[in-house]
This record gives C-alpha cells, sequence and structure tokens, in this order.
C-alpha cells in the first residue's frame, strides 16, 4: 500500500465545462495552467455527445484494455478519479441513452462535453506525484516524484 498524505493543506475547486469542450484535455490544461501536480477527482456529473472509454479486458497481467466509443447522447452519473504527475486518471460511469445501456470505465482524450459537464477537485498542496509502471506486471502506481 502506498499513502500520500495532503498534509500541507488542499484546494477544493469547481470546475465547468461548456457544450463543445473536451473534458480529460481541458482538465489537464487547467491542472498545468494552475500547477496542481498531485489530488483528487472528487465528483463530476453531465453529459456528453462523444463518449471514448477503456475497461480492463481480463484480469491477467500484464493489463490489457478494451476500448468503447460511444456518440451521444451520453448521461454521465459519476465521474471520479485521482490526479498524479498534473495528469488526471478518470474512471466514469455513462448510460448510452440511445442503447439504454450503462457503462463503467476510464475516460479517454477526444470525450465531448454535449450541454455540461461539472466536476468537483481536490487539489493538494506542495505535493508533487508521478505514476510508475511495474516492469514486472504492467501495472501502474502513484509514488511521491522521485521515489521508485
Amino acid at each position: 500500500m502506498i499513502v500520500i498524505p495532503a498534509d500541507k493543506g488542499y484546494d477544493v475547486v469547481l470546475v465547468a465545462f461548456k457544450r463543445g469542450e473536451y473534458v480529460l484535455e481541458g482538465l489537464t490544461e487547467y491542472l498545468k495552467k494552475e500547477k496542481a501536480d498531485a489530488g483528487l477527482i472528487i465528483s463530476g456529473i453531465g453529459s456528453l455527445d462523444i463518449c471514448r472509454i477503456h475497461m480492463i479486458e481480463h484480469s491477467n497481467v500484464p493489463p490489457n484494455d478494451l476500448f468503447i466509443d460511444l456518440k451521444g447522447p451520453v448521461e454521465v452519473s459519476s465521474l471520479v478519479g485521482s490526479i498524479a504527475g498534473g495528469e488526471p486518471h478518470i474512471h466514469v460511469t455513462v448510460q448510452d441513452v440511445k442503447n439504454d445501456k450503462v457503462y463503467c470505465g476510464h475516460l479517454e482524450a477526444g470525450s465531448r462535453c454535449c450541454y455540461r459537464i461539472e466536476v468537483g477537485l481536490m487539489l493538494f498542496r506542495d505535493i508533487t506525484t508521478q505514476r510508475i509502471v511495474d516492469e514486472a506486471t504492467g501495472l501502474i502506481d502513484i509514488v511521491p516524484a522521485g521515489e521508485l
């Protein structure tokens, strides 16, 4: 287990995306502008007209991803995740409205806001992190920057 405390405090912000804005790309840009390196994506709701997600395809190592592309309308009932090294890692639960199917997975670049996406962020102050890949398993961990 790896523990990264927010012992220097944190800031909580709401980021609201408008129609036509790309969620992952916009969030990454915001984090870079704010120099936010580590934190949590604590909530998110809204709608997408383009949704690209991936999910695990099996439980063996190394992992393998299955990608799904949905065209709107797509309802977002949950959007949560983490921020490490200034990069968001987002899990979503969405409904493909046209086909009445629910999907859970990792939000990918190219996912676009339909009407509104609202995201709550908890940004840790003065903490730097990185994601590292375990070469033996292909699994990814978050660690304090400079630690292996």
